[in-house]
């Protein structure tokens, strides 16, 4: 590499290392438990959400070179691209080393039959790993959507759960639980046990956990989570429930609220060594650069 194209690396690297580092004088992560890049290991706030998707984007440069390639390519070529971009993707998410996967995109036979190697194969393999980290974040995207949806699910299971057991309560200590006084009077003379009402019974409420977790995979990096369930509203108060069927509700409720918790748990610790590894490919992924317009020629007449 002459000593040109070895400072557009250089400056490159150090543009990269700029977008992605914490700006000087910025205000430092808060300091509740955090796991790989500073994240927290406990189930995400609305602000650690919002701090995450902020942290989904390329470095402009690179975004420029992906614009470039999207208008350059004819589209089945650039399709090609996104193919194995795609394929790509998942590997990224696994950890999977730069140099390796550059390797190995650089050797695939899209680039190959297109009589494309050396210098052109390595902007080539660019571009594709570039595609892929795209692809990735919007994985992590929908990913964080669907945690900001389980989290407001469990905020309203907790309000569920609170009221239950206040309207347990407070039918438990109602006076008309108990039998009337003229009904003991009249046990009293006949002998015979009071009578009381017959209590209209609601129709029993089936199961609701195993209904509502479900567990899916992200199209692209096939990271697993939980999608947000749908929570009932409670019977309305003037309905006539009893304190059974009520407390069979409350169980039901912290049964579901306990496996979101769990399962939340699980989804929230992939999501932080995702976003780990992330941003260690992200911060060397500009190595591969190159700027000469000869090779981006090449490309474009090449891949079709």
């Amino acid at each position: 590499m002459n000593k040109l194209a070895l400072s557009v690396s250089v400056l490159a690297s150090a543009l990269l290392l700029a977008a992605v580092s914490p700006a000087p004088g910025s205000a430092p992560s808060p300091p509740s438990k955090t796991g790989p890049a500073g994240l927290p290991q406990s189930d995400p706030s609305e602000a650690d959400l919002a701090r995450w998707e902020k942290q989904l984007t390329l470095p402009p440069h690179v975004a420029a070179r992906l614009d470039w390639a999207r208008r350059s390519f004819v589209p089945s070529g650039y399709q090609k691209l996104e193919g194995l971009a795609r394929a790509k993707a998942s590997a990224i998410a696994g950890g999977k080393d730069v140099a390796t996967l550059e390797k190995e995109t650089a050797s695939d036979r899209i680039f190959s039959a297109a009589g494309i190697s050396g210098m052109e194969a390595s902007e080539a393999a660019f571009l594709v790993l570039a595609m892929a980290t795209k692809d990735m974040d919007d994985d992590l995207r929908m990913i964080m959507a669907e945690i900001k949806a389980t989290n407001a699910a469990k905020q309203k299971l907790r309000d569920q759960i609170k009221d239950l057991n206040k309207w347990i309560s407070e039918e438990m200590g109602k006076a008309g639980d108990r039998p009337k006084s003229a009904d003991i009077d009249n046990a009293k003379v006949s002998g015979k046990p009071p009578v009381t009402a017959a209590r209209t019974q609601p129709a029993k409420v089936p199961p609701i956990r195993s209904a509502s977790l479900q567990k899916a995979f992200s199209p692209v990096i096939h990271i697993e989570y939980i999608k947000a369930p749908t929570i009932r509203p409670l019977p309305p108060r003037n309905s006539d429930v009893s304190v059974p069927s009520l407390k069979s509700l409350l169980d039901e409720n912290k049964d579901q609220l306990d496996g979101l918790n769990e399962f939340s748990e699980m989804t929230s610790l992939r999501l932080q060594m995702t976003m780990d590894r992330r941003s260690k490919f992200i911060s060397t992924l500009s190595q591969m650069m190159t700027k000469t317009s000869t090779t981006q020629d090449i490309l474009v007449q090449n891949i079709k």
